[in-house]
């Protein structure tokens, strides 16, 4: 596969390498998956090995290591990969600049950091507001809250939806009570939404409120007006009528 060539591949988010030095760079796989790729390494969130040995590393002098606690100070980005013994930042691997720069801090992305003797060098990293690691992590928060704002969205418009449907759906039982007390006909013989009589079956009209959810305003698969829905809303009535009676007996 060229360097240019984009994964075509559907993943198995379960599958997703865990370690930072084992994940393919995330702009060579799928547009169409991409999102979803970054998204379950967010909420997978940084990959921090707790109980593993740190190894040592002969730098300068003296004999160092990453030091466990360092996760503590970033807990939100700072990861360590086991299989390269290096540091990264999970925000600039999600949203990653393809020269791969973090301006003027270290770079926790590509074959990520490992000078141990200079743990400052994680502040210099985060940098300032504009900084690339902001930045990445700032586009990170606008995709969850994404998903979070759609996610809202459905919730609220199918509350909407099932608002209408009960509202529409008291409509039709409250005027099949009453065509029942009276003994009327539901239906007359031309039911042409043009005729200004179409039988008995008018459905409260004069409330504005339910004229917003019957006939026209209503979604084609419920409007209740099939005679079929209308039988069955019958024998339920029947039926709630029956068991009324028999407590009562």
């Amino acid at each position: 596969m060229s360097g240019n060539s984009k994964e075509k591949v559907s993943l198995n988010l379960h599958d997703l390498p865990r370690d930072p030095g084992l994940r393919t760079v995330i702009s060579k796989l799928d547009p169409n998956i991409q999102d979803e790729v970054r998204r379950a390494y967010l909420q997978m969130g940084p990959f921090q090995p707790q109980s593993h040995d740190f190894p040592t590393r002969l730098l300068g002098e003296k004999s160092r290591r990453f030091v466990r606690s360092w996760f503590d100070n970033y807990l939100d980005w700072l990861e360590y990969s086991i299989v390269k013994d290096a540091a990264f930042c999970l925000y600039c691997y999600v949203f990653r600049e393809e020269n791969g720069s973090q301006g003027a801090g270290p770079c926790f992305t590509g074959e990520g950091f490992r000078n141990w003797k200079k743990k400052e060098m994680s502040r210099q990293h985060v940098g300032g507001v504009n900084s690339a690691h902001n930045i990445a992590r700032r586009r990170c928060e606008s995709l969850m809250n994404q998903k979070a704002h759609v996610a809202t969205f459905f919730f609220n418009h199918s509350k909407k939806i099932k608002r209408e449907y009960r509202l529409c759906l008291t409509a039709v039982i409250d005027c099949i009570r009453f065509l029942l007390r009276q003994g009327l006909a539901f239906r007359g013989n031309n039911k042409s939404q043009s005729l200004d009589n179409r039988g008995n079956f008018l459905l409260a009209n004069h409330n504005e409120e339910i004229k917003g959810v019957i006939f026209n305003n209503a979604p084609a698969n419920l409007q209740m007006t099939s005679p079929d829905i209308q039988k069955q809303i019958v024998s339920v009535c029947s039926a709630e009528t029956s068991r009324a009676i028999i407590k009562e007996i």
